[in-house]
């Protein structure tokens, strides 16, 4: 997905000195470049006979790449075109758009086919998530984006469009607010990378072989944090649900030969043959599937909050089809809350109890599944193990195919940057090493990090702050202390003089929920933690290491007091090595929340000065 750089030349270019700078006269300089070259317009025709004699009087109506936006009051399409008079006239005969009555047609001298390929995706997604329309494009996903010459300064080109578009009341709201809202985030028409697409192309054909063979399957998806496993996976759901519906007459003899296009009329073809699939999308972890939940219901076009699922809904019934986002953190029989449910979901199952886990749970209700996994983000001892997601694998390995996404979609500071963060805590860098085009600091006081998190906050939303578990839940509002005092808000808890952190002095509470924290209007003032952010994205992630995590220079080692550490569901009967290694996951995993920017603090010095060998000090106001 295209993401904007949030981070202006006076906040992130004069404060990172390991980036690769440009001077405001550099930029203004390529800002007028580009507006000179790009003479945008937006003509509107009405939807009809007429409308197109009157396209098709325009040098540009007959032979130019354009983009264009079919709506009446309530109702819009999107669409692109080299011929604007020609595909006008196939949708003037086309009966399900006998309602539209308006169509504007963007003509600009700079376009080109990538260009309007990848403007036709962008519109939907964000005029999907802007929802001044119902947009009736049931896009597939078939398009891959691809790095066509010129792209990022398109996507300055494209944010001229957005503007117009508001001025003639076509969308609603700033551009900036739309990229927030996770119904953009999280939309079934995020473009796919090549190797995304690639990816989503293979399984789709996995599962027609599975069910036109009568026979089981298993797509098994690694990648690390930020590598748009969430993403692939919604895309996916959305072909699976959708295909039946995909528009042969519109598939050109060039698309015809595209192997997503081909997989997807495959998949047609089986889904008319033997109906619709029945679909579960698992999520172990409440918080995101809540978020997952809200998205899908708003999207509708086949899209149900009812198909996302806890991993105990799948007692409810069989499935055709399982994807499980996060499969990492699918449960064993160790430090859970609810015991006696998993016990009895176990037996209901036909499972022994002492020995299945959640994933055995999958793969008892489901015939194919697609697994998207991540070995470093396991962070409690109630996540299954690798040995064991392995040993429940093992029945179905003549039936498993292995994928692996490699890059980077989160963080602007790409592969490089993630694999810099493990390395300096999983095994000491040789050296300083600079991450371009992100915001990467380490601060020594850690309510100026606090406030330069809320500072950011207040101008581009999405950023918090977040720690590990150094400090016990005092300000619970669900114990007694909070509870009984009737305490529900962030205001009585700080006008009650409660808190949860002390660092310097500087006192702070933790989130007061963890369903939903992220977007919380409260959520700047309060710290996050894993469980409150795993699985999301946000502008700018502020990194507190608490007193449980300290360097030792004689080892040469980062090291773990147990004591100081807070998390009884994660060391309560566990190998204190192991605990040591969740520790570490966990705080990696926070640090690839930031889109733009990870700022750091670690409240241990020998931390500090370790970190400050490979991280740029943060300057002091």
């Amino acid at each position: 997905m295209e993401l904007k750089v949030l981070f202006n030349v006076n906040h992130v270019l004069s404060t990172a000195s390991q980036h690769v700078e440009k001077t405001r006269s550099q930029a203004l300089t390529e800002s007028a470049a580009i507006r000179k070259r790009n003479n945008m317009d937006i003509g509107t025709y009405t939807f009809s006979i007429s409308g197109r004699q009157q396209v098709e009087e325009n040098p540009k109506g007959k032979d130019w790449p354009v983009v264009y936006m079919i709506h009446n009051e309530s109702d819009l399409y999107i669409g692109e075109t080299t011929s604007a008079c020609y595909r006008m006239n196939q949708h003037l005969q086309d009966p399900k758009k006998n309602d539209l009555r308006k169509i504007r047609i963007i003509f600009d001298e700079s376009f080109n086919k990538s260009v309007i390929l990848d403007f036709e995706q962008k519109l939907i997604k964000y005029c999907m998530a802007d929802k001044k329309y119902n947009v009736r494009n049931k896009n597939l996903g078939q398009s891959s984006s691809h790095n066509y010459f010129d792209r990022a300064r398109y996507y300055d080109s494209f944010k001229e469009l957005w503007n117009k578009l508001r001025q003639l009341n076509m969308v609603k709201k700033p551009i900036d607010a739309v990229e927030n809202e996770n119904i953009f985030k999280f939309s079934p028409y995020n473009s796919l990378t090549e190797e995304q697409n690639a990816i989503s192309t293979d399984i789709i054909n996995d599962i027609c072989d599975c069910f036109e063979n009568k026979k089981e399957g298993i797509s098994l998806v690694n990648g690390c944090a930020g590598t748009g496993k969430t993403v692939l996976a919604i895309s996916l759901i959305n072909s699976l649900v959708n295909a039946v519906n995909l528009d042969e007459a519109e598939i050109d003899e060039e698309s015809a030969n595209i192997p997503k296009v081909q997989a997807l009329l495959r998949l047609k073809r089986l889904v008319r043959k033997r109906g619709s699939f029945s679909i579960g999308f698992v999520f172990p972890m409440i918080g995101i599937r809540k978020t997952i939940q809200s998205v899908f219901n708003n999207f509708g076009n086949g899209l149900s909050g009812n198909m996302v699922i806890g991993p105990s809904d799948l007692i409810r019934k069989d499935y055709d089809i399982l994807i499980v986002d996060e499969a990492h953190r699918l449960c064993r029989r160790k430090n859970i809350v609810n015991m006696s449910g998993f016990d009895k979901t176990c037996e209901s199952l036909g499972l022994d109890k002492g020995s299945a886990n959640q994933l055995d749970w999958v793969l008892k209700k489901s015939r194919f599944r697609v697994l998207f996994y991540d070995q470093d983000q396991t962070i409690k001892a109630s996540d299954i193990s690798y040995d064991e997601f392995e040993c429940s694998l093992m029945p179905y390995d003549d039936v498993t195919k292995k994928y692996e996404l490699k890059s980077q979609m989160r963080c602007q500071g790409g592969d490089a940057y993630i694999d810099y963060v493990k390395r300096i805590f999983n095994g000491r860098p040789e050296k300083f090493e600079t991450v371009t085009n992100y915001d990467f600091r380490l601060f020594d006081d850690v309510d100026e990090m606090v406030s330069e998190i809320k500072r950011l906050n207040e101008e581009y939303g999405l950023c918090r702050n977040v720690a590990g578990y150094s400090w016990k839940w005092v300000t619970d509002i669900r114990k007694p202390l909070c509870r009984d005092r009737g305490i529900k808000t962030y205001e009585q808890i700080r006008d009650a003089g409660l808190y949860d952190i002390d660092i310097c002095g500087h006192k702070y509470i933790w989130n007061l929920k963890t369903e939903g924290w992220i977007l919380r209007e409260d959520a700047v003032n309060t710290i996050g933690c894993i469980h409150t952010t795993q699985g999301f994205d946000l502008n700018c992630v502020g990194v507190i290491f608490g007193e449980e995590i300290d360097y030792d220079p004689r080892k040469m080692e980062i090291t773990v007091d147990l004591e100081k550490f807070h998390d009884t569901n994660v060391k309560r009967g566990t190998d204190p090595d192991v605990v040591k290694q969740y520790v570490i996951n966990t705080y990696v995993t926070m640090m690839a929340r930031g889109i733009h920017g990870c700022y750091v603090y670690a409240c241990n010095k020998k931390l500090r000065e370790y970190l400050a060998e490979f991280i740029p000090k943060h300057n002091m106001k």
